[in-house]
């Protein structure tokens, strides 16, 4: 287990800027297997964390029954407006049907076994869509529990993302915050 998190900035395809991404390893309430080495991206624009399932290889008619099963069951729901929605609000789904039908739903589940960059993460729950296949992001519902640093290194001249557990703070990521930051 690593006591925080350090990444390096990623290049954007075709574009100025970047991203910071890492892998996770989880466990949801949903699925019997867990899930390792999972790419996610960290992302301080992002207010609720999100794994599409469509990006974990879950089939169509998989996500369809688990969406109809959180339905039925009544799991609470946040609706979302990323880049994949264009930004645009959706009208409130009030049927079954609507909901069904509905690609901007997010359904909160619990989650386990949970580390990021292998970082323990105290997190019990973070929320599924059945609908889209963009990116797993890690927003500020996880992240604000987090003391985070984000610069150009003095090391090595690149974008440089620190983060680790407010609860956590060691003398590891002092030292690489004081070697990479000053």
């Amino acid at each position: 287990m690593n006591k925080f998190i350090q990444i390096e900035m990623a290049p954007a395809a075709g574009r100025r800027g970047g991203f910071f991404h890492t892998e996770a390893d989880f466990l949801l309430d949903n699925f019997k297997a867990p899930f390792c080495g999972i790419e996610v991206k960290i992302d301080t624009g992002c207010s609720i964390s999100t794994i599409p399932l469509r990006r974990l290889k879950v089939s169509d008619s998989l996500c369809r029954i688990l969406k109809g099963a959180d339905i039925m069951a009544g799991i609470p729901y946040y609706l979302s407006y990323g880049v994949e929605s264009g930004g645009l609000k959706h009208a409130m789904p009030v049927t079954d049907g609507q909901k069904m039908d509905c690609p901007a739903m997010k359904f909160e589940h619990n989650i386990s076994d949970f580390t990021i960059g292998g970082v323990p993460v105290s997190c019990g729950s973070i929320c599924l869509n059945y609908d889209r296949k963009g990116n797993i992001l890690i927003g500020m519902d996880i992240l604000k529990g987090w003391d985070i640093h984000m610069g150009i290194s003095k090391v090595t001249g690149k974008n440089l993302f620190l983060a680790c557990p407010t609860g956590n703070i060691c003398q590891d990521y002092l030292d690489a915050l004081k070697l990479n930051f000053r």
